[in-house]
């Protein structure tokens, strides 16, 4: 059957599901510390989002975890945990702000969030028609890839149009059954081009002020477009690398007050 059983995220919601990382050498990058981060924790559980906040001595990370135990087991193995050679200062997290608290909110803003979904462990008789009709519901599908080599099950890239769609379908259908296949899902890579994708703009930020307060730092400019209608932008960095960098370190950043959204 195609129709997806419901799932019980587990835990225990009373106690936390974050962890308070301080202690960062100066020279390491918000970018380096969310991917070392990640990398590292993602091996006692699922790691729902690596937030780092605030500068210089007041720079932290907050680490937040699918289910409490897998927060404690991390929590467990960090007491000696060093960073590019410097101890970190490792707590226990309980109360998040409201924009980082729920799974819900704040997995759009995800490092890793892209607008491809990938899907795992497919029966190898998938097809594009049947995948569509299923994940319609969660937003504009403009492509979908089935990767079948031959084996048992197959696996598939859907490309929408938007991250929240991916999101969505993440929260839903994760370890869920599709004719009798548990599937695996998860973010998709996208493949580095010189332009970066944001969301989110809110329609006071003039093209002026998002590039000389947010953007150039990272490289020269050879083009801006923004739609006023979908609060999304579209800027071309004049090379891979600048784009790169621009993606990595402008994830979840706050533009006038609104958080915004980049791939």
């Amino acid at each position: 059957s195609s129709k997806l059983s419901d799932s019980n995220n587990g835990g225990d919601n009373s106690k936390p599901l974050g962890l308070l990382v301080k202690g960062f050498p100066m020279r390491s990058t918000d970018s380096s510390i969310r991917d070392g981060l990640y990398h590292d924790y993602k091996k006692y559980g699922k790691v729902l989002s690596v937030n780092v906040i605030g500068q210089a001595d007041d720079r932290h990370a907050i680490v937040s975890f699918k289910k409490s135990e897998d927060a404690a087991k991390a929590l467990e193995a960090s007491q000696e945990k060093k960073f590019f050679g410097t101890k970190l200062q490792v707590f226990p997290h309980e109360e998040l702000k409201p924009e980082f608290r729920q799974q819900d909110d704040q997995d759009e803003y995800h490092h890793k969030a892209t607008r491809t979904l990938f899907i795992g462990n497919l029966d190898k008789t998938t097809t594009k028609e049947f995948l569509r009709d299923i994940l319609v519901k969660y937003g504009n599908i403009i492509d979908i890839d089935i990767k079948n080599q031959g084996q048992a099950t197959c696996y598939a890239f859907i490309q929408f149009d938007n991250i929240r769609s991916v999101v969505q379908a993440l929260r839903e259908m994760d370890d869920e059954m599709i004719n009798n296949n548990k599937i695996k899902v998860g973010f998709g890579k996208s493949m580095p081009t010189n332009c970066v994708w944001l969301e989110g703009i809110d329609h006071t930020v003039s093209e002026k002020f998002l590039a000389l307060q947010h953007l150039t730092a990272f490289g020269h400019i050879i083009g801006m477009y923004i739609d006023r209608k979908t609060t999304r932008a579209l800027i071309f960095y004049e090379s891979v690398d600048q784009s790169i960098m621009a993606v990595g370190e402008l994830r979840g950043r706050l533009v006038n007050d609104k958080r915004i959204q980049v791939r």
